[in-house]
């Protein structure tokens, strides 16, 4: 899985500390394959595609973390779209009215990434930082089909894939996960061109004459696919850590990126004496880790960072570069990997353990593997090339995530994709290109791929943040401007300068002064 995905951060709010039991079915497989709720509902009504009726509800966070008020429906859809006689599943809708009395005909919607995370969720986590746009426009979300709350498909993982990459063990557990899926869903109706399809729908049912489209990580395939077959649909779109169209994630194009954000990240400690002299040469602390855990599996029992239950947690043969690979995605923790290492290697396990243990439990119950799977295992690993592949050669993770996409991919359907979803193509609705400095996915430079392959552009790079830039600095309210005047006239960058990196931690109380 190449897990292009956003976890909601809170904004101004508290995260609740979580229940008790514990998380090791697929937050382990996320660390092995190195890469990677509940709807409170007051009255849902179900809906034809003709007409939406809204109830106002309560709309909880998955982890319990968050509670905003909003309007809830739900959507119902034919499976496969083109069949009026297959089974309706039901798709979650949630509205943040504007504040305004009389608000605009078009309404702003949100994306999130993975493929697998709910859109509801974000929206939910993220929902001040779209304070702006709300004083003239509705919000309205759908989680995507086969996420969230809308027919969410996943599968618990055997316990046997804790500390091991094994391809048969991987292909047994997708086989499993397959066949129970298999049972009630049709697994070939859950990818990016129906999910379009799903989304201009609710726009027809919502009765709103277009959208305005926010997408980050795997969403702005989504925007992007959207405005390519409903341009008329349409007024303006963000796209934010882009997967630009026809990129391939699952040959080793996430091994090369990654690559490249931890040699910069080494190249920064070493600039920096109090973080070269405390933690030397990242990749050397690396290297002795990995044929530690090579060798043998080191297990310790730590607090759990969300409960403060004593929970036993082993580092195998790569579950330590994938808790890196997912702190690299936050400026924040991503000035806490030097010290992690270090300290790893004088066998100080504890933190490493901590932020292990935390950042599954940020992904684990958000991630619906199977929606994952029809999505990759349609639009992008059969097409994975020689050449693509050869791109993990040589790198920290080599060819690991290749070969697991792929032999997963060879027991999953293959999908529905529209015939030019791979074909580039330009556009005269603006579209706002974001990027961080430092994304270990989808770095600036597929941004600006993009920028040249959609034409009317601005692109803005966020210095010393990683993915997912929205919430950042001035960013908001330079998005609510361009929302707002479906225009760039106003949206002066210069204030996205200001930011820096989080100081790197070189002992575990903190910076030094």
């Amino acid at each position: 899985m190449f897990l292009c995905f956003k976890v909601p951060r809170l904004i101004n709010g508290t995260r609740a500390a979580g229940s008790g039991k514990r998380i090791f079915n697929i937050r382990r497989v996320y660390l092995i394959i190195s890469m990677i709720g509940a709807l409170g509902l007051d009255g849902i009504t179900h809906a034809s595609e003709s007409k939406l009726s809204f109830k106002r509800c309560s709309v909880l966070l998955s982890s319990g973390a968050m509670e905003i008020d909003a309007q809830c429906a739900t959507f119902e859809r034919n499976e496969n779209p083109k069949d009026t006689e297959s089974r309706r599943i039901a798709l979650s809708v949630i509205k943040l009215p504007s504040h305004s009395p009389e608000p605009e005909p078009d309404a702003f919607t949100v994306i999130q990434g993975g493929p697998g995370g709910s859109s509801i969720d974000f929206a939910v986590a993220y929902s001040r930082v779209f304070e702006e746009i709300r004083k003239k426009r509705d919000i309205i979300v759908i989680d995507q089909r086969g996420t969230g709350r809308s027919n969410k498909l996943t599968c618990e993982l055997p316990e046997e894939l804790r500390n091991t990459f094994n391809l048969d063990l991987i292909q047994k557990a997708t086989q499993k996960c397959l066949n129970e899926l298999s049972k009630e869903n049709d697994l070939r109706y859950y990818t990016t061109s129906i999910a379009v399809d799903d989304l201009e729908a609710l726009r027809i049912a919502a009765g709103y004459s277009q959208l305005n489209l926010y997408g980050v990580s795997y969403g702005t395939r989504v925007v992007l696919h959207f405005l390519k077959k409903y341009p008329s649909s349409a007024r303006t779109a963000v796209i934010d850590g882009v997967v630009q169209t026809g990129l391939n994630l699952a040959g080793g194009e996430i091994a090369r990126r990654w690559e490249d954000s931890f040699e910069a990240l080494n190249n920064r400690c070493q600039n920096e004496p109090s973080c070269a002299n405390t933690h030397g040469d990242l990749y050397e602390q690396y290297q002795v880790l990995e044929e530690r855990f090579k060798a043998a599996p080191v297990t310790v029992t730590v607090p759990h960072p969300t409960t403060g239950k004593a929970t036993e947690y082993t580092f195998g043969e790569h579950t330590l570069f994938g808790a890196m690979r997912l702190m690299a995605y936050s400026t924040e923790q991503l000035a806490l990997i030097p010290l992690l290492l270090s300290e790893a290697v004088k066998e100080n396990y504890n933190f490493a353990a901590a932020q292990s243990l935390l950042m599954e439990a940020n992904f684990a119950d958000q991630f619906a593997t199977g929606m994952h799977n029809s999505v990759v295992c349609t639009e992008d690993a059969p097409f994975v090339t020689a050449d693509n592949k050869a791109q993990a050669k040589n790198t920290i993770v080599g060819e690991m995530m290749s070969d697991m996409l792929m032999n997963s991919c060879s027991v999953w359907p293959k999908g529905y994709m529209d015939q030019d979803f791979l074909e580039p193509f330009s556009t005269e609705i603006p579209v706002l290109i974001l990027s961080g400095e430092t994304d270990p996915i989808t770095p600036p430079e597929n941004g600006e791929i993009a920028a040249e392959q959609l034409g009317n552009t601005k692109h803005i790079e966020v210095p010393a943040h990683g993915h997912g830039v929205v919430a950042r600095g001035c960013v908001p309210n330079l998005v609510g401007l361009f929302v707002t005047n479906a225009s760039f006239e106003m949206v002066d960058d210069t204030c996205t300068k200001r930011e820096r990196p989080s100081p790197f931690f070189n002992t575990l109380t903190g910076p030094t002064p």
